[in-house]
């Protein structure tokens, strides 16, 4: 079941990656792009993957999209989101040591929480901030973790309970942005 105004958020969701996919290899110096995938995701069986863009020598316009589908035992959760974010780093070397950025999401989800179901969709934003570690030429781990504040459209009832017809939470929450340990692999 999705929401009445989900289209919407959907024709959004569309735009903004197509959009960032269009638009980032065009900012992007020829000498930086980067692989990335969170392990963190992969130790919650979501499959994800990102890129990092060098814009100049202190910023970046990394994109990361993730995606959820479990249903085993009482575990019942679907969920894609996107998250674009522009870092500045203090180091002289782009994409190694220190940084902070200004982050966006977007995540679309269908769970069941303490016997309750919740279908429906957020967008928000926030800081995050995160330390590159280089281990060799092309490869890098990087630690990350950021908080901020996301608008939640959803439908929300007891499972015994007939499902809303319409959403009926609609509202401002703080939430985690992102949180991380991810592999980078460095193109070029």
């Amino acid at each position: 079941m999705t929401l009445k105004h989900s289209g919407k958020s959907k024709k959004w969701h569309i735009l903004a990656a197509a959009i960032a996919l269009t638009c980032s290899p065009l900012l992007a110096e020829a000498q930086r792009v980067a692989l990335k995938t969170n392990a963190l995701y992969w130790a919650a069986a979501t499959p994800n993957i990102g890129a990092e863009f060098r814009i100049n020598r202190h910023i970046t316009f990394n994109f990361e999209a993730a995606y959820n589908r479990i249903k085993v035992f009482n575990i019942d959760t679907r969920g894609a989101a996107i998250t674009p974010e522009v870092r500045y780093w203090f180091s002289a070397r782009p994409q190694a040591g220190h940084f902070l950025g200004i982050a966006g999401i977007g995540c679309d989800y269908n769970f069941v929480h303490n016997g309750k179901r919740h279908i429906g969709d957020l967008y928000g934003g926030g800081l995050t901030y995160g330390y590159s570690f280089v281990l060799s030429k092309r490869w890098s781990l990087e630690a990350t973790i950021g908080a901020g504040m996301a608008h939640c459209h959803e439908m929300s009832w007891n499972k015994e309970e007939p499902q809303p017809n319409s959403a009926n939470v609609k509202e401002w929450k703080p939430i985690p942005v992102k949180a991380g340990i991810s592999f980078v692999y460095l193109l070029r």
